[in-house]
């Protein structure tokens, strides 16, 4: 595309040197004028149509940086972890565009590399050479309980292998229940049958009480739901917030990582 830029502009190639590479005749001199033939005139018709693409991809990549620089790009490994602080940010902040994505650990961790995403909020540390992992939060994990154990003083229940304890769990969220489950056995309580519920329903179903849950202290005092206040049973856990070591985020997603 060197030789020609539009109808009228003038011929810079190397003429000869494109015919040899196409093998047929571009070009034919009247006077000191250079013509084109039939085939140059079907190449020009290519080229000017590929110019035209160019401006047409060049008007999109820059809408495209345009928006990026106006979208926040994070994501979490729970919802419930961004829902509140979500729906307060962007009450004041309707100018930007979300990229938000509720995903697991090693997927969080591989779009933070990638620069899919710029920062990330999770309930277990991040530990990856490349990526800086503060803790923000301290929080309390505890046992929240079915109804019908109201009346129980002392919770013995709750090792009582005669009951069938049934506990439900967030279904998108793998890392966080393999953890609670650890925890449960180092507590020595036995699940008997386990129940995972989509995070969006999962405040739902917890409200009800009819299932153990292992859930933040925060979630039982929202909901005024009861829990086991034993110290053996409850976990002490961190709500962490990550980003590349050593690179600076855009304007808009520093916004929010402040926040």
């Amino acid at each position: 595309c060197k030789w020609v830029k539009c109808e009228s502009a003038s011929i810079k190639y190397d003429d000869k040197k494109l015919e040899q590479e196409l093998n047929v005749e571009l070009f034919y001199k009247k006077g000191r004028n250079v013509f084109l033939t039939d085939n140059g005139s079907i190449l020009l018709k290519s080229a000017n149509n590929i110019f035209n693409e160019l401006n047409k991809a060049e008007e999109l990549i820059y809408r495209n940086e345009q928006t990026k620089n106006k979208t926040i790009s994070f994501a979490s490994s729970h919802s419930r972890l961004i829902s509140y602080i979500f729906d307060e940010y962007i009450k004041h902040n309707p100018q930007y565009m979300y990229n938000c994505e509720i995903d697991t650990m090693g997927a969080i961790i591989q779009k933070i590399i990638n620069y899919d995403i710029q920062f990330a909020l999770s309930s277990i540390p991040i530990n990856h050479p490349k990526i800086e992992c503060q803790p923000i939060i301290d929080e309390d994990i505890v046992i929240t309980y079915p109804k019908q154990f109201d009346n129980s003083p002392n919770f013995d229940f709750i090792y009582n292998n005669d009951i069938i304890k049934n506990f439900v769990f967030p279904a998108h969220n793998q890392d966080y229940n393999n953890l609670t489950k650890s925890k449960l056995i180092t507590m020595n309580l036995n699940i008997h049958h386990s129940t995972y519920v989509d995070d969006a329903f999962i405040t739902s179903i917890v409200k009800q009480r009819q299932n153990f849950a292992f859930v933040p202290v925060s979630m039982c005092r929202k909901l005024e739901l009861p829990y086991i206040p034993h110290s053996d049973l409850i976990s002490h856990t961190s709500i962490y917030l990550s980003s590349l070591k050593n690179e600076k985020l855009n304007e808009v997603n520093l916004d929010m990582f402040k926040f």
